[in-house]
């Protein structure tokens, strides 16, 4: 994770679409993609903290090399003046947190921890397998159990990693 400190717009007045139209372009300039964005509000100042990712994969290079532009880029930018905020790039990880339903689609069969806006069966946490997307909908079969969600009804949908095949892929056993 590469991090700096730049000046800062008032996040409650800036929409996540808003942030991600005024950095896209230095994380594309880099052959990233933006994966997502997080808004963190601190004791003494906000942290914006921006995903990025590759296809091959966003090196911690990639990382420093996007943040450094978007110290410039957001610097200049009106709409980030005023205050100060910590800016933070990072790759999405492992464990990599999915912002937008269609980033879902690569993710079939695959295992997710979930964190739920409304409880189901007094449960608002669980891990789940992904089965199916159509539009904003999403399944999942949790034990016996299947579960259709809307994407925008989970809190939190981050991919739950499978140590053993990684392992596996790392040792050349693949």
């Amino acid at each position: 994770m590469y991090w700096g400190v730049c000046p800062i717009f008032v996040l409650k007045e800036m929409k996540i679409e808003e942030i991600e139209n005024a950095i896209n372009p230095a994380v594309e300039s880099h052959g990233c993609i933006l994966w997502g964005i997080d808004l963190l509000r601190g004791k003494k100042r906000p942290t914006i903290r921006i995903f990025i990712d590759a296809i091959a994969g966003a090196t911690i290079n990639d990382c420093e090399k996007v943040a450094k532009d978007l110290n410039y880029e957001l610097a200049i930018h009106n709409a980030f003046v005023d205050q100060d905020y910590i800016l933070e790039v990072s790759t999405p990880g492992i464990d990599r947190k999915f912002f937008k339903v269609d980033q879902l689609d690569s993710y079939i069969n695959k295992e997710f921890n979930l964190k739920l806006r409304e409880s189901i069966k007094g449960k608002k946490t669980l891990t789940a397998k992904l089965t199916n997307i159509t539009n904003d909908l999403v399944c999942f079969q949790s034990g016996d159990e299947e579960i259709n969600l809307n994407f925008f009804d989970l809190d939190q949908c981050r991919l739950k990693p499978d140590f053993k095949e990684i392992m596996r892929i790392n040792n050349g056993k693949y």
